[in-house]
């Protein structure tokens, strides 16, 4: 039984300040205030008589102790997310919470028909939907599912792929008006990627086609994209099917072979017979797949390199 001597609240906390580097990270981690986290790392260093961390211009680096204790601290915390999975998925109940993670560009384009759509089939079920850039951890339970854009999702993870996203280069019309109608898109500013994205084939593709062009405004997520686009900021990468939703938005290249993208429905396999689980899977890869997102855009020139 625990004691007031062994608090698994102290092992969270050096877990977190390692994995955080620090106080800041730590804070963020366990969503307490910075003063919080220095207290109680305080208290339970003197508590136990040993230095967990040395405090420098660097940050707080952990000891010897400090590592030792931290490892054996997440592999606590993966055997307590493993007990709570797999409990989770003895859950065979048509009702709860289901917590959804995709991006925004998905969140805005294709998740409206299946909300509504699933609704309508388990009024019981609500949906949490959680929008980052960042593919959330079904392990650690940040999520229940994933609707993702990716070629290489997690090989722990199991669901299957809805459609292969095809991409293409576009401008709105007026723009492209007022820059010789397209014709050399070298000469033309460019929407692209900052460099948290910027290794995707179609930035990589775009620096090898037109090098010398300008690209004064870079984005993260893809709705920027998307809405710089739309307002006639320049041209850049966009996927068919999102383009489609923007009547004035001219494709002007495409290169089907290698500008695409896999969209995935994903679950952890501790999950995946839970009963609200299969059901919201099954109606997401239903009404997706009357979406036909796997169609081009054929009217557009192909880009040759």
């Amino acid at each position: 039984m625990p004691t007031p001597d062994h608090n698994w609240e102290d092992l969270r906390l050096i877990l977190a300040i390692t994995q955080g580097r620090g106080l800041s990270g730590a804070s963020r981690i366990l969503r307490l205030h910075h003063a919080t986290v220095l207290r109680r790392l305080n208290l339970f260093e003197a508590r136990m008589g040993v230095v967990l961390f040395h405090r420098g211009a660097r940050g707080y680096e952990p000891t010897e102790a400090g590592e030792e204790l931290a490892h054996m601290a997440l592999s606590i915390n993966q055997s307590v997310e493993e007990a709570y999975r797999r409990l989770a998925g003895q859950d065979l109940r048509l009702s709860g919470t289901i917590r959804l993670a995709t991006s925004d560009f998905i969140a805005q384009s294709l998740l409206g028909p299946v909300l509504r759509e699933f609704r309508d089939r388990q009024p019981s079920i609500e949906i949490e939907v959680s929008i980052s850039p960042q593919f959330a951890s079904l392990t650690k339970r940040d999520a229940d599912v994933a609707l993702r854009a990716a070629n290489a999702p997690p090989d722990n993870l199991v669901g299957c792929k809805i459609a292969n996203l095809k991409y293409g280069v576009y401008g709105h019309a007026a723009y492209l008006e007022r820059h010789g109608g397209g014709g050399d898109l070298e000469q033309m500013n460019w929407v692209g990627d900052d460099h948290s994205i910027a290794h995707v084939t179609t930035n990589t593709w775009r620096m090898q086609a037109f090098p010398s062009a300008k690209m004064p405004n870079r984005y993260d997520n893809l709705v920027g994209k998307f809405t710089a686009i739309r307002n006639q900021m320049g041209i850049g990468f966009l996927p068919h099917f999102l383009a489609g939703t923007a009547p004035n938005l001219v494709c002007l290249r495409t290169n089907p072979e290698h500008w695409n993208l896999d969209l995935w429905l994903l679950t952890h396999p501790d999950l995946q017979h839970m009963n609200r689980i299969k059901a919201f899977m099954t109606c997401s890869q239903e009404v997706l797949s009357r979406l036909n997102l796997s169609e081009i855009d054929e009217h557009a020139p192909p880009l040759a390199i």
